[in-house]
């Protein structure tokens, strides 16, 4: 049977707030919508490298060795969307199995790498259950401050402009490779990828073809990259997978499926 991990944790438990004078949202259904879309690229059930967890806005396969997700997939609509708010505190993810490796955020501290986001904290200001699931360890890599903080945010920052003109984005993202292991517990990767495909908002039967607009990029974690776009990294879907071993969109017809992953992706201005 799938082991998959569903959240039904209680809001003020799991992140320690006190002050119920502001109820949170109500909680919205557990949301398959981008998995749907690109499948369970690796195949994640209870493997503890490739451990499956479907939470209130994403699903991911998380890696025990290495302490971080090997991929998280999630949908940005416009609805998720807001004005910035109070950011909640990293914390580590009290839904993973007993004798797993939970990462806690000193785990980062002094290692000269960011708490890089996978989902974007500004993709969930509009749902605040869905911003705190972004804070939780599993949903974070450790990358250097030229990456998160230059072309990986250009990059959020430009999806999130195209859901504001009526895309619903859906997107898959995750890390490869070692460049050293902080603490012995976390490894930073050598690379992070991320493959977007945009669909018009209210579009229900996710329709996907030889024309959905879809970005991939895979780019380097590394120092020195302030003034670099984030277009200088496009890719295709096909290097990606030879790069990560993982399957994208397998259940298109095979000729369809050739088509998306080996063009070479496009981006709006």
């Amino acid at each position: 049977m799938l082991a998959a991990v569903l959240c039904g944790c209680n809001y003020y438990q799991e992140t320690g707030r006190s002050d119920t004078s502001d109820p949170p949202p109500i909680p919205q259904p557990i949301s398959n919508a981008a998995l749907d879309l690109f499948g369970n690229i690796s195949e994640a059930a209870e493997d503890p490298n490739n451990f499956f967890i479907v939470g209130e806005g994403s699903a991911l396969s998380y890696n025990n060795s290495r302490g971080t997700v090997n991929w998280v997939a999630w949908r940005t609509t416009r609805a998720d969307l807001g004005p910035s708010v109070e950011r909640p505190d990293f914390r580590p993810d009290l839904r993973l199995p007993a004798g797993f490796k939970r990462v806690s955020p000193g785990d980062y501290s002094g290692s000269g790498y960011d708490r890089g986001h996978l989902v974007p904290a500004a993709d969930r200001y509009g749902n605040l259950q869905l911003l705190d699931e972004t804070f939780l360890m599993t949903n974070i890599v450790p990358q250097t401050p030229s990456l998160n903080q230059y072309p990986w945010e250009q990059l959020e920052s430009y999806v999130r402009g195209q859901v504001r003109r009526g895309w619903d984005a859906y997107q898959v993202a995750g890390a490869y490779g070692e460049q050293r292991v902080l603490k012995n517990r976390v490894a930073a990767p050598a690379n992070c990828w991320k493959i977007v495909a945009f669909v018009r908002s209210g579009e229900t039967d996710i329709p996907v073809d030889s024309r959905t607009r879809i970005i991939a990029v895979d780019m380097p974690n590394r120092a020195g990259m302030e003034r670099e776009n984030w277009r200088r990294y496009l890719t295709n879907i096909r290097i990606i997978e030879t790069k990560t071993g993982y399957n994208f969109f397998a259940a298109l017809a095979a000729d369809l499926q050739e088509t998306i992953e080996t063009r070479q992706q496009f981006v709006v201005r």
